[in-house]
C-alpha cells in the first residue's frame, strides 16, 4: 500500500524545524524535537492524510555538504529520497539569511528538476509579509512561510501540498490504513548490531549503520512482507545504563524505545559476545518479561569470535546467554552474524512466524485435561510433602500471551503455590512447543473464589 502512494519528502539543514513540522502534519510526536543539531539521522516515514489525501511523509536528517564519516550516511539517504520524491518541502530558518549550503541544495533541486517547495520556517507572527527576495529568487516563486512551532501558515502549505501531489492520489488508499504487520522490536544496548540485523531482515539498507554508538536514536520503522508473514520492524536507539543518560536526545531516544518495546508482539534482543551478557541486558530482558513479549535472542558478532575461537560452538553460545539471562527462560536463542543477511533471513523469519503463531494458540481442553494433566499429576505425586497437591482443573483462558488456569487443591502456603505454578509451566512447555513465548499461569486454590478478571478472559 505504502508504495502506491505519493512520497513527499522533509529535507533541510540541521535544527531548522523539519521534526516539529514533521509532528505537526503526524499529527503526534513521532520524531525527537531538540535543539541539539543533528538529533534526526535515520529517516522517519508515515503515512498522514493532507486535505484527504493520503501520502507517505517522510522526515530526513540534516544537511550539510561535503562532509565525511556518519554525516556522509545521512547525505546519502536524504539525497536518494530526493530523487524518489514527487514532491520536497525544503527547509529554511527564516530567523538568519539564506546559507550557502542552503542556496546549493535548492540550486541543486532545481538542476535535477525536482519538484520542491522552499518552506521558510520560525515566521511567528510574520507569515503574511512577503519572503526573503533572495529566497524568492532562488526558488522560483514556491515559496511558504510558517510557523511549525505555532501552527501559522500550515493550512496554506496543506493546500499546496494536496494541489502538487493530487494527480498521484490512490483512491484505494487512506491514512488510516495500517501500517501493516506484526510489530516487532529490536533492541538492547548501545552498538551491539540491531541497526545491522534491521538492514539483514529487510534486505536493504534502511538504517545507518555505524561504530559509533548511539548512532540510532528515534526509532526506525519498516515493513517486511513475505512468504513467512507480516511484520513492521522497529530498529530502536540502544538502551543505555541510567548513569550513562547525560543528555536530553539520549533521554528521548531511550523514552521512545521503551514505548516501542511495550507496543511490540515480538522482541528481538541483540546481544554482543564480547562484552557477554551485562547487567544492562539482565535489564532489558527483565522489561521484556515483565511486558509478557514473545521473545528471540539473537548472539551477534559470531563470525568474529569463531574466527578467535574456533572451537567454540554456537549452542554453547546459546547456552551460556539463556543460563545468564534467567528472566527469558522461555526464550529462542540463536546466535549468528547479523552481517550474513540471508543466513539470517533464512533462520530468524521462519522462527518468527513459528514463536508469533504459538503467541495467538488455543490448546484443545481435551489435551489439557488429558497428556498436560496426567504429567501434573506425576510430578505433583513425587512431591515430598505429606498432603499432595492434586489438579481439579486445568483450562486456557487467554490467548496473547497463552493465560492458563489451574485450580489445584491442597495448596496452603504461598512458596506451595510457587512450587506448583513452576510443575504446571514446566508440563505444559514439555508436552508442546511454546518456544520464545511467555505462559501465564493462575493457580488457584480449590475452594476460593476466583477472580472475575481472570473468568472474564477466554481465548478468541
Amino acid at each position: 500500500m505504502r508504495d502506491n502512494l505519493p512520497l513527499c519528502v522533509l529535507v533541510g539543514r540541521t535544527n531548522v524545524g523539519k521534526s516539529t513540522l514533521f509532528n505537526l502534519l503526524v499529527g503526534e510526536r513521532v520524531a525527537i524535537v531538540d535543539p541539539t543539531p543533528g538529533v534526526t539521522r535515520d529517516w522517519i516515514e508515515r503515512v498522514v492524510s493532507v486535505k484527504g489525501l493520503a501520502i507517505r511523509l517522510v522526515d530526513t536528517g540534516g544537511i550539510s555538504l561535503g562532509e565525511e564519516g556518519l554525516q556522509k550516511a545521512v547525505e546519502e539517504r536524504v539525497w536518494r529520497l530526493v530523487e524518489e520524491a514527487q514532491l520536497v518541502l525544503f527547509l529554511v530558518d527564516g530567523r538568519v539569511p539564506l546559507t550557502r549550503v542552503e542556496a546549493e541544495v535548492i540550486t541543486a533541486l532545481r538542476r535535477k528538476q525536482r519538484p520542491f517547495f522552499v518552506v521558510v520556517n520560525k515566521r511567528e507572527g510574520i507569515t503574511h509579509e512577503p519572503p526573503p527576495p533572495e529566497i524568492l529568487e532562488l526558488a522560483g516563486g514556491k515559496v511558504f512561510q510558517i510557523s511549525a512551532k505555532h501552527g501559522d501558515g500550515i493550512a496554506r502549505l496543506k493546500e499546496a501540498i494536496f494541489r502538487e501531489l493530487k494527480e498521484f492520489r490512490n483512491p484505494k488508499a487512506s491514512a488510516m490504513s495500517p501500517t501493516g504487520g506484526i510489530p516487532v522490536a529490536i533492541v538492547g544496548k548501545p552498538n551491539v548490531g540491531k541497526s545491522t540485523l534491521f538492514n539483514s531482515l529487510l534486505g536493504e539498507e534502511r538504517a545507518i549503520v555505524s561504530p559509533v554508538p548511539g548512532t540510532t536514536r528515534d526509532a526506525v520503522e519498516a515493513p517486511l512482507r513475505g512468504s513467512y508473514g507480516h511484520y513492521l520492524l522497529v530498529d530502536t536507539a540502544g538502551l543505555p545504563r541510567r548513569k550513562n543518560i547525560r543528555d536530553r536526545v539520549t533521554l528521548y531516544a531511550t523514552f521512545r524505545t521503551a514505548e516501542r518495546l511495550a507496543d511490540a508482539e515480538l522482541c528481538l534482543l541483540v546481544l554482543d559476545p564480547f562484552q557477554g551478557v551485562t547487567r544492562q541486558d539482565r535489564r532489558i530482558a527483565g522489561e521484556i518479561a515483565r511486558l509478557h513479549k514473545c521473545c528471540i535472542v539473537f548472539v551477534n558478532k559470531v563470525d568474529v569470535l569463531l574466527a578467535k575461537n574456533p572451537n567454540l560452538s554456537l549452542s554453547e553460545l546459546c547456552k551460556r546467554a539463556r543460563i545468564d539471562l534467567p528472566a527469558l527462560h522461555y526464550a529462542a536463542f540463536r546466535a549468528g552474524s547479523a552481517l550474513d543477511a540471508s543466513s539470517v533471513r533464512e533462520e530468524l523469519l521462519p522462527l518468527m512466524a513459528g514463536v508469533v503463531t504459538r503467541f495467538h494458540q488455543t490448546v484443545r481442553e481435551d489435551v489439557l485435561n488429558g497428556r498436560v494433566r496426567e504429567r501434573i499429576h506425576r510430578q505433583f505425586s513425587i512431591l515430598p510433602r505429606r498432603r499432595k497437591p492434586r489438579l481439579e482443573l486445568l483450562l486456557q483462558q487467554g490467548i496473547a500471551p497463552p493465560h492458563f488456569l489451574a485450580v489445584v487443591e491442597g495448596i496452603r502456603e504461598k512458596d506451595e503455590e510457587e512450587q506448583c505454578l513452576n510443575i504446571i509451566e514446566k508440563a505444559l512447555r514439555e508436552e508442546m512447543d511454546w518456544e520464545g513465548v511467555p505462559l501465564r499461569i493462575t493457580v488457584q486454590r480449590k475452594g476460593e473464589r476466583v477472580p472475575q478478571s481472570v473468568l472474564e478472559l477466554s481465548p478468541e
